[in-house]
């Protein structure tokens, strides 16, 4: 048998109050109930814990010793109530996102920085990788919720839409279809074409744009770093197919131009990724409410 948790926090109060009344009216029980608590630890300890004297309540050598160790552990209660409600309020815990290269770059800082406002005592995690690893780290609790591109999803783990993003055809100033107007679809087809890595949402993009199109690319490499391709397209070694916020510095300094098609202009549809038939924690629902408001 167990020493009685309730026994020893009657006794507690008891011998905190050093009056049999005054522990009864902090526990919100009656007298008699403290006194019979006290007599059952007793027995089941086979020491006495209190003498009286006078009014009030002296604690034996015996009734010291537990005293100093229900004090430890009723402490101990204390700071885990008050950790675990702080997380309910909101007041301490952590949050992991995961998300793209890309967006880490010009999406999450403004996301992430208005929640950090509101919620200080919360420690926030930004990880990155390709969509596809991104979602199945979702899936194995190793991010509490993501940001990516739509992509085919793992088991486990459901979308919430986010908010569309604006994709281009970018080229080189210099290359010959910067310099026209709208172009077509088939233009794109001989193309040399720089693409990101298996995985990444605006790789799957792409891929299935231009099948809709009946475009079969010619892929000239394959590259995990937006910086790369830029760097690639600038020297007209290709195209390729980017976020436009990715490539603003660019156009600015003239480095990049956005091609037009002639249909329009583009948009990925971006999706919040969490675990499916969980309960969110307190952070995460706190977040998605942070990015419906910035949303609305």
């Amino acid at each position: 048998m167990q020493i009685n948790l309730n026994h020893l926090r009657i006794f507690y109060y008891a011998a905190r109050e050093r009056n049999l009344t005054k522990a009864a009216e902090a526990l919100f029980v009656t007298q008699p109930a403290v006194t019979m608590q006290i007599k059952a630890l007793e027995q089941y300890l086979e020491v006495p814990l209190f003498r009286k004297r006078g009014k009030f309540l002296e604690l034996t050598d015996e009734g010291t010793v537990l005293y100093k160790y229900a004090e430890k552990i009723f402490g101990v209660v204390d700071e885990m109530e008050h950790t675990l409600k702080g997380f309910a309020s909101l007041t301490q815990g952590s949050l992991i996102i995961g998300t793209t290269r890309s967006f880490a770059r010009y999406l999450m800082p403004r996301l992430l920085s208005g929640y950090q406002e509101k919620f200080p005592g919360i420690k926030v995690s930004l990880e990155v990788g390709s969509s596809l690893e991104i979602a199945e780290g979702v899936a194995a609790f190793k991010y509490d919720l993501a940001i990516i591109g739509r992509i085919p999803l793992p088991a486990k783990v459901k979308p919430i839409p986010f908010k569309p993003e604006e994709f281009c055809v970018v080229a080189s100033p210099y290359h010959p279809l910067a310099k026209k107007g709208a172009i077509s679809w088939e233009e794109l087809e001989k193309e040399p074409m720089i693409i990101r890595e298996p995985g990444s949402g605006s790789r799957h993009f792409m891929l299935s744009l231009l099948a809709s199109h009946g475009v079969k690319p010619s892929v000239l490499l394959e590259a995990g770093s937006v910086e790369f391709i830029k760097e690639y397209v600038i020297q007209s070694r290709g195209i390729s197919f980017l976020y436009k916020p990715e490539i603003k510095q660019e156009t600015e300094m003239g480095l990049l131009v956005p091609l037009e098609l002639g249909d329009g202009p583009l948009y990925i549809e971006t999706i919040i990724v969490v675990p499916d038939g969980v309960t969110l924690s307190p952070p995460s629902r706190a977040f998605l409410e942070q990015v419906d408001k910035l949303k609305a």
